[in-house]
């Protein structure tokens, strides 16, 4: 790793701010930066601060002239709050280096007026285009030019009430082999509805799908979707060889971001009808459901930016994660897989958001919204990278394109084992409905080729096409019956619900089919837009005797635990029946089961010597908030000759009052490598299962409280059911990050310190659309309503309301094995 010199650093910052004082800022702050960022590849010269605030305070996009000059979105209008003084608008910045020393010695105003800009691209043409979060436009020849002629000339404009800043119209971007073509990317809008129109009335609309992308000519004419199933498309990229990208910004309780390979057609799964988290069972992060496709590479947290970085390598930026990503792109098929190295990484006050090269590749500036507050706070910078040798911008020629596929060479590719070959096939044959129609389609073995046709059959008609529904039901092959099941959903085709019904009643239904059924049955009860809460009718299911063993088990799978549809003495007589499945289920949820009165039924169980040993020991943990009273009986259990037993028995007498646990002390929070080293160095095995009972354990991990896993927990935290899934996640990751839970917070975990017009202090996360009564989860987990304008103020807090120490009441066997069920999940 490479270190700029600090003190050549802040020499240039200080001849910055001199030479820049023109006009005063009393919004901007005057602090100086007092960090390098870190280098981490070979080809990187220098890093220079090319600008900082005052002079510039939360950039966005950026693009640089052919002529060098850097154009920067300087927004003031993010989030902003009652007492910010910055202009009321946002504004185009234009820097100059006159005497190239690397720094900024020249800044004027290009432009002034904008509402939530998002993203800056100079096109070949010498055009500048823009967007915001309601329109993309361009400034006609601003190239030649130091400040605009007037309003941009606006291309497509997004039709829509949706006013969140940054999950409207987002990334720009242009491949210079086409250089006709302007593609872009929208957000989840939250789910609000919209139509985008382009310069010659073409209209296209939708609402609650998800984020989308899209291309038009560059005067905003021929406009037309290209994927949709995305969070938030925020950045945009073609690499050389003319692929495009996008990084998928940011799921609220799913990780991985996402990188993703678009194509016309693409699918990517997310779609915010069925609620914010990703958790809906009829939508999918990784490409699992039929006619979806899955990431190409996962990509730091609230990632940014993308840009391409000579052949066949992409850049990102994590504005969470404080660093820009190498990826190398390898082939995959039709597509690509993309791995993930550091290129630069910084401090907290380290916030990547767009980059832009210069003309000959010799420099990258990127901009740098610094601090870690959403709203607009008066920090910013860009920096400007060099490098030892220029990097490639010209496009890859000759290209080789594959040749789209003729309608009758698409039926068969539906079977293709790669998504991207199955994903355009669909897409030529919904461009021929004749042909496909014209197809026996049902009749062929191949389930994938009857699944991926029925998803063609949905996208050309939904409504005319249903009549295929029921035979989609009935058929052999679950994912077949799964596009049956959603279709039903989406198109709320209500006259099918008996017949969704009967699947119920399948002997080869798995957790993820009865979920699915029973989350579409919502749906078309009117329950469409909310979250997946359907309790009521699980624990109908789990305590209905004329239905299946295994339906009732995979229906208890399902139950969340605190909901108090099913008492304590039900799960207990469910724990006796004779089903392993339904068993299992029912001693798993009275172990966390909110009435104390579990206690006395954990006991029996705990002693029943005629269950597994793991079942005995699931009780054993779930004594622990009761250890005190069932001393008796722990100390039976402890002196068992089933280890399993034994050692369970053993744990949960040491949590009682009167014991005290006898561990050795833990490092400080910031020594990371003394953690490592006591957890890693710890004796023994990890243990996946015993990992299990911690996140469970009331008095020890009690993980659940606050997250969930594989449906079970709580929502105040991330859902850590796919965290495994996530590139760069691995046991020291996830050690960093339990360690110090206020290192890095998600956007939408950031707690809001609220106070009231009555001088209360409220503490919350929002919950869900941000509206006149806005909802708010507090550290208790309880939600509460407060209005707009009963809040005196509000700020983002840097504290995580997951608090520190959590590790200091576990072994470090304990916390290793907590971290393997992390890693390794549990689908049971």
């Amino acid at each position: 790793m490479i270190r700029i010199s600090l003190v050549v650093l802040l020499m240039l910052a200080s001849h910055a701010g001199l030479a820049l004082a023109e006009e005063a800022r009393p919004w901007a702050s005057k602090e100086k930066t007092r960090f390098t960022p870190t280098v981490h590849h070979p080809n990187i010269k220098t890093v220079t601060l090319f600008a900082e605030n005052p002079d510039i305070v939360t950039p966005v996009g950026i693009a640089v002239a052919p002529d060098g000059r850097v154009f920067v979105q300087e927004n003031h209008t993010h989030k902003r709050t009652s007492d910010y003084q910055g202009p009321e608008t946002d504004r185009i910045l234009v820097f100059e280096d006159s005497d190239g020393d690397g720094v900024a010695d020249k800044r004027s105003i290009f432009y002034e007026g904008h509402t939530f800009s998002t993203d800056l691209l100079f096109g070949p043409d010498g055009h500048l285009y823009v967007s915001t979060r309601w329109f993309i436009g361009r400034f006609r020849d601003a190239a030649t030019k130091s400040k605009a002629d007037g309003e941009p000339e606006k291309l497509v404009v997004c039709e829509t009430e949706g006013d969140y800043p940054h999950n409207g119209v987002g990334g720009l971007a242009i491949d210079p082999a086409h250089p006709d073509w302007l593609a872009f990317g929208f957000g989840e809008n939250l789910g609000v509805d919209y139509a985008f129109v382009g310069s010659d009335g073409v209209r296209l609309s939708g609402g609650g799908e998800g984020g989308s992308t899209y291309r038009c000519r560059t005067d905003g004419t021929q406009l037309e979707r290209l994927s949709t199933g995305h969070w938030n498309a925020f950045g945009m990229a073609y690499d050389l060889a003319g692929n495009l990208y996008s990084t998928d910004n940011d799921p609220n309780a799913t990780p991985p971001n996402r990188l993703l390979h678009i194509i016309p057609g693409a699918d990517f799964g997310y779609e915010y009808r069925y609620g914010r988290s990703g958790q809906h069972p009829l939508v999918c992060w990784f490409g699992e459901n039929p006619g979806t496709l899955g990431m190409c590479g996962a990509l730091g947290e609230a990632a940014c930016g993308v840009i391409a970085h000579g052949p066949e390598k992409l850049l990102t930026a994590s504005w969470t994660d404080n660093r820009v990503d190498l990826h190398t792109l390898k082939p995959n098929g039709a597509s690509f897989q993309a791995t993930r190295e550091p290129f630069l990484t910084g401090p907290d006050d380290f916030r990547p958001v767009h980059f832009s090269y210069s003309n000959d590749g010799r420099y990258l500036y990127f901009t740098d919204w610094v601090k870690i507050s959403y709203p607009v706070h008066g920090h910013g910078r860009i920096w400007r990278i060099e490098f030892k040798e220029p990097v490639r911008l010209d496009p890859e020629f000759p290209r080789e394109t594959p040749a789209r596929p003729s309608p009758q060479q698409a039926l068969k590719l539906l079977g293709s084992d790669d998504p991207y070959v199955r994903t355009q096939a669909m897409h030529v044959l919904t461009r021929h409905p004749d042909v496909l129609s014209g197809f026996d389609w049902q009749s062929v073995e191949c389930p994938l080729v009857r699944s991926h046709a029925a998803v063609t059959l949905k996208r050309i008609d939904p409504i005319q096409n249903a009549a295929v529904v029921p035979d989609l039901l009935a058929d052999e092959a679950s994912a077949v019956r799964f596009v049956g099941i959603k279709w039903i959903a989406d198109a709320d085709l209500k006259q099918y619900r008996s017949t969704l019904e009967q699947l119920l009643d399948r002997s080869d239904l798995t957790r993820r089919d009865l979920r699915a059924i029973i989350a579409a049955l919502a749906s078309i009860g009117g329950e469409a837009g909310r979250e997946f809460f359907p309790d009521d009718q699980l624990a109908e299911i789990a305590v209905d005797a004329s239905r299946s063993p295994r339906l009732r088990g995979l229906a208890l799978q399902s139950v969340n635990s605190s909901s108090g549809r099913l008492q304590v003495g039900t799960l207990y007589s469910l724990s006796r029946e004779q089903d392993e499945l339904l068993r299992r289920e029912a001693i798993r949820l009275l172990v966390i089961h909110p009435d104390p009165g579990r206690a006395k039924r954990l006991a029996e169980v705990a002693a029943d010597e005629s269950l597994d040993d793991s079942l005995r020991a699931d009780a054993i943990a779930g004594l622990a908030p009761f250890a005190e009273q069932h001393q008796s009986i722990l100390n039976e259990l402890a002196a068992s000759s089933s280890e399993v037993i034994a050692s369970e028995a053993s744990r949960t007498l040491s949590t009682a009052e009167s014991q005290q646990r006898k561990l050795e002390p833990k490092p400080e929070l910031s020594d990371l490598p003394a953690w490592k080293k006591l957890v890693w160095e710890a004796d023994g095995s990890p243990n996946p299962e015993v990992g299990r009972r911690l996140f469970f354990h009331a008095k020890l991990g009690n993980c659940f409280s606050c997250h969930a896993m594989n449906g079970r927990g709580h929502d105040i935290g991330p859902d850590l059911s796919t965290i495994r899934n996530q590139t760069g996640v691995s046991s020291d990751w996830l050690l960093k990050h339990i360690v110090n839970p206020s290192a890095e917070m998600a956007p939408y975990y950031r707690p809001q310190q609220l106070i009231t017009v009555d001088g209360k202090v409220r503490i919350g996360l929002i919950v869900g659309r941000e509206g006149q009564k806005q909802a708010y989860v507090g550290p208790d987990g309880q939600i509460f309503l407060l209005d707009k304008n009963d809040i005196e103020e509000r700020r983002e807090l840097t504290t995580s309301v997951m608090p520190n120490g959590l590790l200091d009441r576990l072994s470090p066997e304990e916390i290793r094995d907590l971290l393997a069920y992390l890693l390794e999940g549990d689908e049971n």
